[in-house]
């Protein structure tokens, strides 16, 4: 398996290659039903029609009369770290929070779920503790997981709190004035995004991957350091929407040429440009948010 092609499917997808033995197939096999897959693996549906659209982009899979058939060997994953199967653990989490499969008031046990998914206990517990501050998840007066309400209202307070952050980094990095390594950085996200603008069979994975390449380096930039270390809490909210099952290719298209807005401002070093471009880029991330939740009940 190429390398770039690892880096278009999420962790959670590559567990379902994996986990489901699909690189023990030879060319010319076919693949189980995405029913099977999903049921296989333990999963829902989307991380497999995600991880088919990735795999037949790079000629990995095609479709036929009967389905599904391998075009070409899978080779072997070499064994995660630990660092990656919290990823999976985490990807699993905001996957099945953001299709509706995890309801309010359900309860969770780490062990039950670190065996679904094949993780050590401590990844699942580091997934879950990484996620609380987006305000999914609890933890009851038993030290028990629990699926909090999650609202428009909650909705909100983040959108509030990200448009604060990102406004924040945007003057403070216009007001310093770009350097050459900066602007070089902006140039190579503003390259990337058009490709992925271009190509028709651009996947989820490909666009998440550049969502959250210009939204670090929107942080970053500014300079910021305890900013810097809090960010996470802004990442997890835009993986939580482009894990949604309810995300669509569409939507993240529309995201990526409104940050090629804001990327072009930045550039001219224009900040009435880049605040207007920022402020309805998070509006329109907000709505979708919104959307996903209403969604999810």
């Amino acid at each position: 398996m190429r390398a770039d092609m690892k880096r278009h499917l999420t962790s959670l997808q590559l567990k379902v290659v994996y986990e489901c033995g699909l690189h023990a197939l030879k060319p010319g096999d076919a693949l189980p039903s995405e029913r099977m897959l999903a049921e296989a693996s333990g999963l829902g549906r989307s991380p497999v029609r995600g991880m088919l659209a990735v795999l037949q982009s790079e000629s990995i899979v095609k479709r036929s009369s009967r389905g599904w058939i391998l075009a070409k060997c899978i080779p072997k994953l070499p064994p995660a770290n630990e660092g990656s199967k919290r990823q999976i653990a985490k990807a699993f989490l905001l996957a099945e929070l953001g299709s509706g499969c995890l309801h309010p008031g359900d309860q969770l046990s780490e062990l039950a779920l670190a065996k679904k998914i094949g993780v050590a206990t401590i990844s699942m517990r580091e997934a879950l503790l990484e996620m609380m501050p987006l305000g999914l998840l609890t933890k009851t007066e038993r030290q028990k997981w629990e699926v909090a309400t999650f609202n428009e209202e909650r909705v909100a307070e983040l959108s509030e709190f990200r448009k604060m952050v990102e406004h924040f980094c945007l003057k403070k990095l216009l007001a310093k004035g770009l350097s050459d390594e900066r602007r070089k950085a902006f140039e190579l996200v503003r390259a990337e995004s058009r490709l992925v603008l271009r190509n028709r069979q651009t996947t989820i994975p490909e666009i998440l991957s550049t969502d959250l390449a210009f939204h670090r380096l929107l942080i970053e930039a500014a300079g910021n350091s305890l900013l810097k270390e809090r960010a996470g809490f802004i990442y997890l909210i835009i993986e939580f929407q482009l894990l949604s099952t309810f995300y669509s290719v569409e939507k993240g298209k529309l995201g990526i040429g409104q940050h090629l807005k804001i990327i072009d401002a930045i550039l001219s070093e224009d900040l009435p440009s880049a605040r207007r471009s920022l402020l309805e880029h998070l509006r329109t991330s907000e709505q979708v948010l919104c959307d996903i939740v209403s969604q999810c009940r």
